[in-house]
């Protein structure tokens, strides 16, 4: 059994096109949770119909963040695997079927993810990826694969063992940017992670509410996560190298997202904590990146994604 849980705060122009490509998958879910987190542009009521009609569930909640709600919805579930979708992206009709296959063949794993398509602006691309399309199985180093690609896993692509999830605390509450990232590492060291490089799904940066405009205080929460694991004797050799890898690797992206939006203060806040990590050789280029066009950092990021045209 899958139940779906979607998180909403302020998405009433797309929270519509979500819910439908879930009803419209061609291996029906078991249960749709909609967790409305103090939405104030009445997204809530347009799932209404959607309620009577086919049962969704539509729960109410105080703002308190989407860590809460997406916790809220998988403790309310009723299924022992559950699918996340963001209410701003929608799922391709193969979707369930891919997840309902990967829990088939690969009981050992309680992370699965699969592939998607990148929108903005009327064009769509996939992100390059060292797996074949088609190719599915248990990622064998998921630090060194998460770095070499976007998105190998994200929170509208992923599907957790209940138990397994809620026994890692699920998502960090009061992280406001990374949030779903900590979770997936947290899910990674203890458990086993399934893959299907099949596109399902697709996620929009078109949508509205999707910023760069970050704090330094957002982002500082993924890195000082990864610096205590690094810090820790809970990693083996395989691992500890592919998060100072995948440290290195975020550290100087969301810096370059901060010197384009000309948050210095986030520069100087990584390059402290690299500093403080040993990572010299990151500390030196945010300070590089003070001195660094914008137009230069802009193409550098158009790299990071790694962009194929979808034909």
């Amino acid at each position: 059994m899958i139940s779906v849980v979607i998180p909403l705060f302020n998405k009433a122009p797309h929270i519509v096109r979500a819910v439908e490509s879930v009803l419209e998958q061609s291996s029906p879910a078991d249960e749709i949770i909609v967790v409305d987190d103090g939405s104030t542009d009445g997204g809530g009521e347009l799932l209404l119909p959607y309620v009577a009609k086919h049962g969704v569930r539509l729960i109410r909640q105080e703002n308190a963040g989407v860590s809460v709600a997406r916790n809220h919805g998988v403790n309310l579930a009723a299924s022992d695997y559950v699918a996340f979708l963001d209410a701003d992206d929608f799922w391709l009709p193969n979707h369930i079927a891919t997840l309902r296959r990967l829990i088939d063949n690969y009981p050992e794993a309680s992370l699965f993810s699969t592939a998607l398509i990148i929108e903005r602006d009327g064009r769509q691309w996939r992100s390059k990826s060292t797996y074949s399309d088609g190719w599915e199985g248990v990622v064998q180093d998921f630090f060194t694969e998460y770095l070499r690609r976007f998105a190998l896993v994200s929170s509208t692509t992923s599907c957790v063992r209940k138990k397994d999830f809620c026994s890692i605390g699920g998502f960090p509450v009061g992280v406001k940017y990374g949030e779903d990232f900590i979770c997936w590492m947290k899910m990674a060291l203890f458990y086993r992670v399934a893959h299907a490089e099949v596109v399902t799904a697709v996620y929009c940066l078109d949508a509205v509410n999707r910023t760069d405009q970050l704090q330094e205080t957002d982002v500082l929460a993924p890195l000082q996560f990864i610096a205590k694991l690094l810090q820790s004797n809970e990693l083996d050799n395989a691992q500890r190298v592919g998060l100072a890898q995948l440290f290195d690797h975020i550290s100087f992206s969301t810096g370059a997202r901060f010197r384009i939006n000309s948050n210095l203060n986030g520069v100087n806040a990584i390059r402290n904590l690299s500093w403080e990590m040993g990572h010299y050789r990151v500390s030196l280029l945010m300070s590089a990146l003070r001195f660094t066009p914008s137009l230069l950092l802009q193409a550098a990021k158009r790299f990071r994604y790694r962009q194929v045209s979808v034909v």
